[in-house]
């Protein structure tokens, strides 16, 4: 088992990466202004399966529930880059996708698609 370091960032909620060498956690620093928060989303993060992303990753993601994450978000614009699925990381210069977020983004189009579809065939 790899060491897990966990490192305070300015943007996004909270990210776990697998490392050749660690396991890094970035967490959003407003966090430990919210010390319930912090704790909640800390332990989701180490909840993650280590190495690679796996369907129990994705289900670990779409099943959590944080209390207080919207306000939070709301609150502090810099955390909404955690919605997207793919994002360019300036410190790392290298893009990160998201595969949470690009399966959530999937399912989202695939519902609307199949909606819009629905109500033309029905009107």
């Amino acid at each position: 088992m790899k060491p897990i370091w966990i490192e305070l960032v300015n943007s996004g909620v909270a990210n776990r990466f697998s490392l050749p060498d660690k396991e890094l956690i970035e967490i959003n620093w407003r966090l430990t202004g919210y010390p319930k928060l912090y704790a909640n989303i800390l332990k989701h993060e180490l909840e993650h399966d280590d190495d690679k992303f796996t369907v129990k990753d994705l289900k670990h993601d779409l099943t959590s529930k944080t209390p207080g994450l919207w306000k939070f978000m709301i609150h502090n614009p810099s955390t909404w880059i955690q919605l997207l699925p793919i994002y360019y990381d300036r410190k790392r210069k290298s893009f990160v996708y998201d595969w949470s977020a690009i399966v959530c983004w999937w399912m989202l189009v695939g519902f609307t698609w199949t909606i819009y579809f629905l109500l033309r065939l029905i009107l």
